[in-house]
């Protein structure tokens, strides 16, 4: 559907229409008998006019919507910042909020904290000396953002599964007990009772939040606060979130940590079987006592250190050497992802099932900008709050699903000891 189609049916009912006049000049001077013939093709001619007509104005009407869509496409073709909703609302009515007395700004980001908060470098900057300024004949040239040691990065939340709540607490069912009596039975004998034993359990959901002091000539120049707030503030949530679920007591205000109830290493399958073993076979281990409870591992999470140690293990003749079982990198062990993370102690080991455990998350990101905060007015300041709410789900039974432990107590128990 073009122009060139649209101009192809108005010559067709150019043509058509000049047909039909030709032929009512004919009618003039026919005969009788010529009369009813030419009359036949002016009806006919008139027919296909009305209906070349209406292909027009239907191929018309669609390449307006057609246009009309794709000047939608191009006005909405930018990409859409996480916080322009945030921008947006803060200069149309937060700035009016927050000055009159006890006035708040509440804005809540909803989604997941993983595409909500990224930690990268901001564009804050220390203005120079006045002295500086003023012998300065050509103004010096600033590079983009403020050079600083590089935060942890937050990869565990992206290993679990994840999940939305509405309520305060999250509860399960647990299996508890069983008494697995199944078996073949003669004819006219009794079957054998089974018993199941079930409870509920529950997880709190609990909050994880921050604060900064902030001038308002600090807020007046936005486009540079959104930057700190999204570079600085909210990252720092991010990682208390992880280290929540890694390593939380599981007593409020704390999440249930993954390795607070997660098994040691304790399977006696290999125990004396390998000769030589180092931190691959100390992985493959692991993730051989999570097969015997039934449980697929998916990752393992070690300290950087650790695994370079793992990329640089050599022979007696100082060649580099690979497991068959790992992929040419290391970064894959009898089918476990390795995860390199400043999370895990250097020495320690973390292999599981991690879609075993669920992150809820009650309260995406919320970010308040308050007036009223101690001496805040006195000093022209603002406070900007950032929080997340969330509960951790770790199921009794799935705590086999996990392996934690130090490489050296996994390698000297799987240690072939020679008589």
């Amino acid at each position: 559907m073009n122009e060139k189609e649209l101009k192809a049916l108005q010559d067709q009912i150019t043509d058509e229409q000049k047909k039909q006049t030709d032929l009512i000049e004919a009618l003039k001077t026919a005969n009788e008998d010529q009369k009813v013939e030419f009359k036949k093709q002016v009806d006919e001619a008139d027919v296909k006019i009305k209906a070349l007509e209406e292909d027009k104005i239907t191929l018309s009407d669609q390449m307006d919507a057609i246009e009309l869509k794709m000047k939608d496409i191009k006005l909405n073709s930018g990409p859409k910042s996480l916080f322009g909703d945030f921008a947006k609302e803060y200069k149309e009515k937060g700035k009016e909020k927050v000055k009159a007395s006890g006035g708040t700004f509440v804005f809540n980001l909803k989604g997941d904290p993983r595409t909500l908060l990224k930690a990268s470098t901001i564009d804050t900057y220390t203005e120079l000396s006045d002295d500086d300024m003023s012998t300065a004949v050509i103004v010096p040239m600033r590079t983009p953002g403020v050079e600083k040691l590089p935060d942890r990065n937050v990869l565990m939340l992206d290993a679990v599964s994840r999940g939305v709540t509405n309520s305060n607490r999250v509860t399960w069912v647990e299996r508890s007990a069983r008494t697995a009596a199944a078996a073949s039975v003669a004819e006219e004998g009794q079957y054998a009772q089974s018993d199941l034993t079930y409870i509920m359990k529950s997880a709190e959901v609990e909050k994880i939040g921050t604060f900064i002091k902030v001038t308002n000539e600090a807020l007046e120049d936005w486009d540079d606060m959104l930057t700190q707030i999204k570079n600085e503030l909210l990252p720092m949530v991010e990682r208390d979130l992880e280290d929540e679920l890694y390593e939380g007591s599981g007593t409020t205000p704390h999440l249930d940590g993954i390795i607070t109830t997660a098994s040691a290493y304790a399977s006696t399958s290999l125990s004396g079987e390998i000769v030589t073993p180092n931190n691959f076979d100390a992985i493959r281990a692991a993730a051989n006592q999570i097969a015997e409870y039934n449980f697929i591992p998916t990752h393992a999470f070690v300290a950087p250190a650790d695994f370079a140690k793992m990329e640089m293990t050599k022979d007696s003749n100082g060649q580099y050497v690979m497991p068959p079982f790992s992929t040419a990198n290391g970064a894959t062990v009898a089918g476990v992802r390795i995860v390199q993370s400043n999370l895990i102690t250097a020495g320690d080991l973390l292999v599981g099932d991690f879609s075993r455990v669920t992150l809820y998350i009650k309260r995406g990101i919320e970010i308040k900008i308050w007036d009223q905060d101690s001496t805040d007015p006195e000093y022209d300041l603002k406070t900007i709050t950032a929080s997340v709410r969330a509960a951790v789900k770790f199921p009794a039974p799935n705590i086999y699903a996990f392996v934690y432990d130090t490489f050296a107590d996994i390698v000297s128990d799987i240690t072939l000891v020679e008589a």
